[in-house]
């Protein structure tokens, strides 16, 4: 699914995974930047999608199956 939480997780492990390892300071900073960039776009996404599906429940008349 396009723009998944899970995924943006998965890429902010694998960001802070190669921090760890980084040459560099500023390379172990541009990641472990990304790496939280991606976990905030994941609670951006659920965030979203949870107003998205509260929003059409308002305007259904059934219950949505989940």
């Amino acid at each position: 699914m396009a723009g998944d939480p899970r995924e943006c997780r998965r890429h902010a492990v694998r960001c802070a995974d190669l921090a760890h390892s980084a040459r560099t300071p500023e390379l172990k900073r541009t990641l472990l930047e990304l790496s939280r960039n991606w976990a905030k776009l994941a609670i951006e996404l659920e965030r979203t999608y949870a107003l998205l599906e509260a929003d059409e429940d308002l305007f259904t008349l059934e219950p949505r199956k989940k």
